[in-house]
């Protein structure tokens, strides 16, 4: 009993690291974004796609993954893989640094609290 509590506490700690950091992670997109000043008509197919899985993508997935977090960790953690896809695809390697990573690192967290929850088990009646 009192390590299935100390674990519930863990995943408690970890959601709300979640969810800050997501808070965080997204306001510091948001900045970056009305700081560019980004011409919308000049970008490429290539960047277009780039831009609706991070961070459009990975946005969505965190904003989700406050109701449901499998969901929104999914949503983000494939966002990123396919963002990471279309970029190798265009460029021949991957983007450099690990800033994309830990923009996303909200999106994992959800995703792992949202995997550790118990499953609950429910009969079906036939006839």
């Amino acid at each position: 009993m009192v390590g299935q509590q100390k674990s519930k506490r863990t995943i408690r700690i970890i959601r709300w690291l979640a969810r800050l950091s997501s808070l965080a992670s997204l306001g510091l997109l948001l900045l970056i974004f009305i700081g560019e000043g980004m011409d919308l008509g000049a970008l490429t197919s290539t960047e277009i796609w780039g831009l609706i899985f991070f961070p459009l993508g990975v946005t969505l997935g965190m904003l989700l993954g406050w109701r449901w977090e499998v969901l929104g960790g999914s949503m983000t953690v494939l966002s990123l893989l396919a963002f990471y896809k279309v970029m190798y695809a265009a460029n021949g390697r991957f983007p450099d640094g690990l800033w994309f990573l830990l923009f996303a690192l909200p999106g994992l967290l959800f995703l792992y609290c949202g995997l550790c929850k118990p499953v609950t088990m429910r009969t079906v009646r036939v006839g």
